[in-house]
Parts: structure tokens; sequence; C-alpha cells
């Protein structure tokens, strides 16, 4: 017998393995289940093997015809029990994934939260280092699309595609689970996380293969824009299917939210009302991302912005500019001061929409500055006194 379990699953307490499995038919029986056993079997470990496979097959008549579900889990924790009993790992292996897709596949859709709970109890049950528990994650968080539901155990993307190589998943299989992750996350209302899983869905597409995965992008565009906390995108534009969009609206939008200002995105509105309209963002709140994205901008070339600058490029009220620039502080977009006696406000950082070559560069111009006064303060300590630094810190 092979140890592949994280925890010993719950079984009929003093009952053989072999009883187990006759008890279990016997009730199946009453279902309606029909099993191939000889009249006259002997009761011995080869009929054990016969009937596993049988009552695996069963199984689902549980949720239908069976009235307690404390019932049905216990049940479903015998099979776990007897699937343990086998002798070879790859059998276990073989025999879990067909329990977990016998769940998944019985159409009835009575007990969806219970069948997810099993599946999450079974995926639990088992070490992650094993290949099987790739089909029993499948089916996991195909339950969690279908139900909305994640109650029972936790999704974390990082250590999942830690797993995925230590499987060996393939390219296609990756994309099995990068796929349903976006599609779990965004069941259970997890947009930031929807969004990273579809990112890392399409990053495993070929420059050959981007087309393939185009409508993938589009949703992939259209979350970043509408998503409220979401302001950089331009690592989007070297994703191979982004790039297939070229030509398309969505990949012209994503343009704009990158590079672009309040009137580029106006203009695009105004040249193409029905296309946003239709889009799962508002305009308004288009607008609301444009203004503050068209801010950041401003603030990257001066440490001064005055509000008459701010009154004709973001097209606001004056009694609007004050709650704007607070919610673009709040934001992380920008970090300053309203300076209300002057019109202006003070700005000491923003973020950057774009990080090419030209940030780069900076960063390697202030690394630079930092190393000469770094050398000049040893120098300075050396001597005993002190160098006014290059850039006075």
């Amino acid at each position: 017998m092979s140890n592949v379990l994280n925890l010993v699953a719950p079984s009929f307490i003093g009952i053989s393995y072999l009883s187990q499995a006759l008890e279990m038919k016997g009730l199946l029986e009453t279902f309606g289940a029909k099993f191939d056993l000889p009249d006259n079997f002997e009761e011995n470990e080869d009929t054990f093997l016969e009937l596993l496979p049988q009552l695996i097959h069963q199984f689902p008549l549980y949720f239908t015809r069976c009235g307690s579900d404390v019932e049905v889990e216990s049940a479903f924790f015998s099979l776990i029990s007897m699937i343990q009993l086998l002798s070879q790992v790859d059998q276990i292996e073989e025999t879990s994934k067909k329990l977990s897709n016998a769940i998944v596949a019985d159409t009835n859709k009575e007990r969806l939260l219970l069948k997810s709970k099993l599946l999450s109890q079974q995926f639990n049950c088992y070490q992650p280092s094993l290949s099987s528990t790739y089909v029993l994650l499948v089916n996991v968080l195909k339950l969690v699309v279908e139900t909305g539901q994640l109650r029972n155990c936790s999704l974390d993307i990082d250590q999942i595609s830690d797993w995925m190589t230590k499987w060996k998943s393939d390219v296609q299989e990756q994309r099995v689970i990068y796929r349903l992750l976006h599609e779990a996350f965004s069941a259970v209302q997890q947009g930031e996380k929807a969004i990273q899983a579809l990112v890392r869905l399409l990053k495993l597409y070929s420059e050959n293969e981007g087309v393939e995965a185009k409508s993938d992008a589009h949703i992939c565009v259209i979350s970043h824009i509408a998503h409220p906390k979401i302001f950089v995108m331009d690592h989007l534009l070297d994703l191979h299917p982004i790039r297939a969009l070229d030509g398309q609206l969505s990949h012209e939008l994503l343009q704009i939210f990158v590079n672009g200002d309040l009137n580029d995105y106006i203009e695009f509105y105004n040249n193409n009302l029905d296309f946003v309209e239709k889009l799962a963002v508002t305009h308004e709140e288009n607008l609301r991302k444009m203004r503050l994205l068209t801010l950041a901008s401003m603030a990257q070339d001066c440490s001064e912005i005055e509000f008459s600058q701010l009154v004709e490029k973001l097209n606001l009220a004056t009694e609007e500019l004050e709650p704007f620039v607070i919610e673009a502080i709040g934001s992380g977009l920008i970090k300053g001061k309203i300076n209300e006696p002057e019109g202006k406000i003070s700005i000491s950082s923003t973020i950057n929409r774009t990080f090419k070559e030209p940030q780069w560069l900076f960063i390697m111009n202030k690394l630079e500055m930092w190393q000469k006064n770094l050398v000049i303060i040893q120098e300075s300590m050396r001597k005993g006194h002190f160098s006014v630094p290059i850039g006075g810190g």
C-alpha cells in the first residue's frame, strides 16, 4: 500500500475494505445501480479490485438519491480510503482521477456546492507533487466556475505555477489551468487575480500562435481598462495575442490608455460610440481613469501644476479640482500637496505610465550619482570632514 495522502481520510471504522465495498454496492443497488459481478463471487482482493471502479462509476447516484450530505461525504471518503489501499502509486493516481471525473461529469445540477466541497477535499488529500493532482485541480476549478463559490480551497497563482512545473505540464495543460483560473476568479469576483491569470495565459502564446487567443486578448485589454486600481498597462503591448489585435478598436483603445491623454480618448469615443457603449466598462469610468492618467503624464514633466492648467487639460470645473487631486494622491498615481492659496499643486513624484529606455536611463543616472556620492562621503570621513554630495543629497 502506498501512502500518497496528505491526511487520513475518514472511513467506516472497524470494517474491512471488501465489506465497505459490498456495503456501498448494496446501497447503490437500492438507488438503481447495476453491477457486473458473478453471482458466486469470492470475497477476496480480486473481487475488490473488480468492484472498486464500478463503485466509482455509480457514485454520482448519491447526489440525487441519498438524503443526507453527511452520508454522501462519508461514502466519498470511504472510496478515497479504498483507493489508498491499491498497491501501486500509478493505480492510486488513475483511480483518483476516475472518481474526480465521475463527479464533475455528472450532469445533474443538484448539490453542486457539495460536489465542489468534495472535489476540493479530495485535492487537498493528495500530495501536490503527484501528476494526477493536475486533473483534480482542473475539476475543482470547473466546479468553482459553475458554483461561483470558493469556500473549501485557496487558489494561489504562484503556487499553482510551481505545481505545474513539478507536474511537467505541457503548454496546452498550462493554458487550460490559467484559463480556468481566470474564469474561477471572475466567478468569485476577484477581478485582480482573474487579470493576473489571464496575463499568464497570454504569455504562453508564441508570435505564430498569438492570433489563436485574440478573444482572450480582447478580454484582457478591457479588464485592465475597467479595473479601477490598474493604471500601468504598457506590459500588455509585448504579449503576442495583444499584438494580434493590432488594427482593431480594442488595441487602439489600449494604446490610448498606455500613452494617450483625455483628449485622445474623447476623440476615440466620439468616433466609436457603439463600440465603447458595448464594453464592460462605462464611458464615465473611462473618463475618470483617463483624467487620472493625464494628470500622471502632466506631473512627469514638472514639479508644479497650475489649477488653470488642470481645468483646461482635464475638462473639470474649478470646484471639482480639489476632490479630483485628492483622489489622484489617494490612488498612488502622484505624491504631492495642494497649494490652494497659490492655485497650484506641488508634485514630489508620479508613476511612469510606460517603462522603456528613458526610464531605465533615468534610474541608471540616479544610481551612478548615488555611487559618486558614496565615494565622496567615504573620502570625507577618511579625512575627517564632509563635502556636500553631488546634487545636494
